[in-house]
């Protein structure tokens, strides 16, 4: 049996997991690390997955040349916030709400309207809201001659948690100190870990199955030993893809972080891009 952290060449059908580095001094590792700060928003979080399809007839995947997943950023960036003052709402429920539009080559906004409702008409609105505050998109390459793009957007309201895939929660945002060794975050002369053995996800089936696209982010303790640890939703995605990242990132090896050359515990995160091409 081959062990997952021997180089491999990963093809998928239809699929391929982008994974990226960050914070770390260089870049030669697919893996993006960051710090999760507890005072993020809390909107940013597993109970409100989201991600985006291609809806276009006859197309059977996006051209790389125009990524739906900057649009799926952008508007994601528009619809956090609207989710405090949501929570607030007597009529807040679990539910997902499906929003189909159109891109022009211009990058204008189309024929946007709700093909699914949640069940809640505000939540509803403020998926309708993210969209329309985030155009224009940007325009189309020059090498992409279709005149507009059609997709459609997930926006999960108060989702259920997995057990493999728990929220992040609490002052620490799902960190454990044990005994005495505490939980530091990169910088202020803590270095962050390195990832040194990081396999890429594979699809989930029914993400497949829908040629669903999204981005997870997951927090994690990188102990003195290398060993990922306490690992949570940041971000969701729906669709199995939240599972499919923890199950994963869980066979991660580390170099730790260190303070003053010591190995430490340093909490980050990583976030997985799943993609089609």
């Amino acid at each position: 049996m081959k062990s997952p952290c021997l180089p491999i060449a990963l093809v998928l059908l239809v699929t391929c997991a982008n994974v990226f580095a960050q914070d770390s001094a260089t870049n030669t590792n697919p893996a993006r690390t960051a710090q999760s700060s507890p005072s993020d928003s809390g909107a940013v979080h597993g109970i409100y997955p989201s991600g985006v399809t291609i809806a276009a007839k006859g197309k059977k995947h996006t051209p790389p040349v125009y990524d739906p997943m900057q649009v799926l950023a952008a508007v994601r960036g528009n619809w956090y916030p609207r989710i405090p003052e949501l929570q607030k709402s007597s009529q807040m429920r679990e539910g997902t709400t499906v929003i189909e539009h159109e891109i022009k080559n211009d990058g204008s906004l189309e024929k946007l309207k709700t093909i699914k409702s949640s069940g809640s008409s505000p939540q509803d609105a403020a998926a309708e809201q993210a969209i329309e505050s985030s155009s224009p998109f940007a325009p189309f390459p020059e090498d992409y001659h279709e005149k507009a793009l059609k997709l459609q957007m997930y926006f999960g309201y108060n989702q259920q948690a997995s057990a493999e895939a728990p929220f992040c929660d609490g002052p620490d945002w799902g960190a454990h100190a044990v005994a005495d060794t505490p939980v530091y975050r990169a910088g202020n002369g803590v270095k962050a870990p390195h990832a040194k053995c990081s396999p890429a996800p594979e699809y989930s089936e029914e993400a497949r199955r829908e040629k669903y696209q999204s981005e997870v982010m997951v927090a994690g303790t990188v102990d003195a030993n290398g060993r990922f640890t306490d690992l949570c939703l940041v971000q969701a995605a729906g669709f199995g893809l939240d599972e499919q990242a923890m199950r994963t990132l869980r066979t991660w090896q580390f170099e730790p972080g260190t303070q003053q050359e010591q190995p430490v515990a340093v909490r980050l995160t990583v976030e997985m891009t799943f993609r089609l091409y």
